[in-house]
């Protein structure tokens, strides 16, 4: 909008000069000075038709802007939504793909392995099956075996017992006969009941005394044949199936501890052959150079240890512990 404004200014003018003067008498020059002032007022119109034309059109433009930045604004946000969407639809559709894809990787896998565990499963059942009807005829077979051993022996164990002694049995029998000829003649009648009574007894007493024997002879011959078996067993384990000549070796087990003032302590651990030999064993192996033994040696030992702890060790959690500490010790 134009305006007009007046601009009011006071301005000062400074003078000064001199002036001569002809000689009247003497004639001279005359100095002066001074200020002069006026007072001036300019009137300023301001025309600003043009700026707010310029203003209108500008605003006019600024209003065409914004309209634009808010529908493009618009159009950014539908499209960030509609992209948003978009992207987190695709990410879902790629999860469930990928998990159903795993999951079906992993059916697929656990159903190989079923089929696999079937089969191995049916196998096992039919070796099991093959297996029972073995042991069933083995042990049918066995079975036949040891009871005609044993009607052999219950007959060759009769047969000794009735030849160690016979005077019993060939008293029994004597008796049997007579009894059954007097039950079985005329002269029943005639046989006195205290007859009948003795003869019962004294069958009874020589039954008994014959078990009695017969009983005695079996606990004999059992450990008769215990003490063959143990004997067996025992020349079987120690026999050398070979007749070379060699060195016969036992085991001996050598102990030096330490103690914190310097002490020593020797022990020898040795079987009963060798008690004579005790302390010559102790002085020989104290004076022994020992060197390090080989790698073979040392894992012969090792399996060896390892077999005797496992065999000697209960499998629980005490054993569990009590071996590893073992162990521990034997590798140190």
């Amino acid at each position: 909008m134009s305006y007009t404004r007046s601009v009011r200014q006071t301005i000062y003018v400074h003078y000064h000069g001199s002036v001569s003067y002809p000689a009247s008498q003497n004639g001279g020059t005359v100095s002066y000075s001074g200020t002069a002032s006026e007072d001036v007022i300019v009137n300023v119109r301001v025309d600003t038709t043009p700026f707010d034309a310029s203003s209108a059109d500008c605003r006019t433009t600024v209003d065409g802007l914004t309209a634009s930045v808010a529908a493009t604004e618009s159009a950014q946000v539908a499209s960030i939504r509609s992209n948003s969407r978009r992207v987190g639809k695709t990410l879902i559709d790629g999860f469930f793909k990928t998990v159903r894809s795993e999951i079906s990787q992993q059916i697929n896998e656990l159903k190989n392995n079923v089929e696999a565990t079937l089969l191995k499963l049916q196998s096992d059942a039919q070796r099991c099956n093959d297996m029972q009807r073995q042991m069933e005829v083995d042990y049918n077979r066995k079975c036949d075996q040891y009871l005609r051993i044993f009607n052999e022996l219950d007959n060759e164990l009769r047969n000794r017992i009735q030849n160690l002694d016979q005077p019993t049995f060939l008293f029994r029998q004597q008796a049997d006969m007579l009894n059954s000829r007097l039950v079985g003649s005329d002269m029943v009648p005639t046989v006195s009941i205290a007859g009948g009574e003795n003869a019962r007894l004294g069958a009874q007493l020589s039954a008994t005394l014959s078990k009695q024997r017969a009983y005695e002879t079996l606990g004999k011959a059992t450990r008769f044949l215990q003490v063959q078996k143990q004997t067996n067993d025992t020349i079987n384990t120690s026999i050398i199936g070979s007749n070379a000549q060699g060195a016969l070796f036992l085991p001996v087990c050598y102990v030096e501890t330490s103690t914190s003032d310097g002490t020593l302590d020797r022990n020898v651990y040795n079987p009963h052959q060798l008690d004579t030999r005790k302390q010559q064993l102790g002085e020989s192996l104290r004076d022994r150079q020992w060197a390090a033994p080989s790698d073979e040696d040392m894992n012969a030992i090792r399996r060896y240890f390892n077999e005797e702890v496992s065999a000697d060790i209960p499998n629980d959690q005490h054993g569990e512990r009590v071996r590893e500490q073992i162990i521990s010790l034997f590798n140190k």
